[in-house]
């Protein structure tokens, strides 16, 4: 069996599952985005993190037109910023992330992330496999915390904000946070922030790299954790710490905590309680966990389940003509959802989203790919101008400086 991954990074994604499957499949990993190669390679499954990027989604459409089918892994939390405010996306008048997904399936970390982008129009795409790279977590025993605590961690998400009005509303929440945490001498106060934030914040930075194992090590020396909405709150929750979400944004949340500090006033009731948490909150964080990451048995067994399944479905099937059937593993639950919004009601104002005549629509597409392709070569072509220019530097520099010992 071939595997055709499309990454560039977010290795640690596809690494549990290419080891389970070491002895039946080969990955090859791709991060050129050139559906030519994967084509004439014939792979029996495309395999990728995001589908939204332009190059991916002409691999995934070379790959249907090929009958060869394709799985997106879900890489962490729904957020409604990203989802919603992020000008990548819909926000922006770029492609909407998940509305629908462009692969034939999409492998969800939880309950609730498989309700919602089932109903986004995903109803026959969605399967529940939870999160492979989290799956030692799952399995792991929790350090045991001081009752009441005095070790608190504060961290954030990747990205602190997707525009300057979002990050600075993240900024003033983890000041406000600070000044109060500033006047708790008997509070020790660790923190892990994406890079800039420590600095402007005056603090130490616990971050040395982006990866769930450097995590682990800084949680389970902590008693309790504070954090913007980002996918290292499951990971802590699953550590056993309580956390509480950081959100100034006034906007709706996908992951539920026990603790939420959405104002300044919050941050002096909320801390004392987190260090010497009630059981009750316990249970509601556990509950809120479950729904939000599954974690009964192995995520990577799931996915290698999947990807056979489908690989087995397409060499019964032709693709071409039809759809891979709904819930191949056979694990959703029932639920329910209102009919999925048109996108130039859910993006008002993005011009790409009004208009809905399919012709033109072609003529757009068309026209936009023909500029794409021109923009790829006059780039293409600058960068060999670019080296030239770097080879004729490096060589002038070179004859100056022989010329100088003689």
């Amino acid at each position: 069996m071939k595997i055709w991954c499309l990454l560039r990074d977010q290795l640690a994604h596809i690494k549990p599952i290419e080891e389970a499957m070491a002895s039946e499949a080969e990955f090859i990993h791709d991060s050129e985005w050139d559906p030519s190669p994967m084509v004439r390679e014939k792979p029996n499954l495309v395999l990728c993190i995001n589908d939204y990027p332009l190059d991916i989604l002409r691999c995934l459409d070379a790959a249907r037109g090929d009958g060869i089918p394709s799985l997106v892994l879900q890489d962490g939390i729904l957020e409604w910023r990203c989802q919603y405010e992020n000008p990548l996306f819909g926000a922006g008048g770029g492609a909407p992330q998940h509305q629908p997904v462009m692969a034939d399936k999409i492998a969800c970390i939880g309950h609730e992330s498989l309700r919602r982008i089932a109903g986004w129009g995903n109803d026959a795409r969605v399967e529940l496999t939870g999160m492979p790279r989290l799956d030692y977590l799952c399995s792991r025993a929790s350090e045991p915390t001081e009752k009441p605590g005095r070790r608190l961690l504060v961290m954030t998400a990747k990205n602190p904000g997707f525009n300057a009005r979002q990050r600075e509303t993240t900024l003033r929440s983890l000041r406000e946070l600070k000044a109060h945490l500033d006047t708790l001498s008997h509070i020790q106060t660790l923190w892990r922030l994406s890079r800039g934030v420590a600095t402007e914040l005056g603090v130490a930075n616990q971050l040395d790299q982006i990866a769930s194992a450097e995590l682990v090590g800084v949680v389970e020396n902590v008693d309790a954790v504070i954090s913007t909405p980002s996918t290292a709150m499951l990971e802590a929750m699953l550590l056993g710490r309580p956390v509480a979400a950081l959100d100034y944004h006034n906007v709706p949340t996908f992951v539920r905590t026990a603790w939420v500090i959405s104002a300044p006033e919050h941050i002096r009731t909320v801390i004392p309680e987190l260090l010497d948490p009630p059981p009750a909150k316990i249970a509601f964080q556990q509950e809120s966990l479950a729904d939000n990451l599954v974690c009964d048995g192995s995520s990577v067994q799931r996915v290698c389940a999947l990807i056979r399944k489908m690989v087995a479905f397409a060499a019964s099937s032709n693709l071409k003509q039809c759809r891979m059937p709904s819930d191949l593993l056979g694990t959703q639950s029932s639920y329910t959802f209102f009919p999925q919004k048109r996108l130039n009601q859910l993006y008002a104002g993005q011009s790409v989203f009004e208009e809905l005549d399919p012709e033109k629509l072609q003529i757009r597409l068309a026209r936009a790919e023909n500029e794409n392709t021109r923009l790829r070569a006059d780039n293409a072509e600058l960068k060999k101008r670019v080296q030239l220019g770097s080879w004729v530097k490096s060589g002038v520099r070179k004859l100056a400086a022989t010329a100088r010992g003689q």
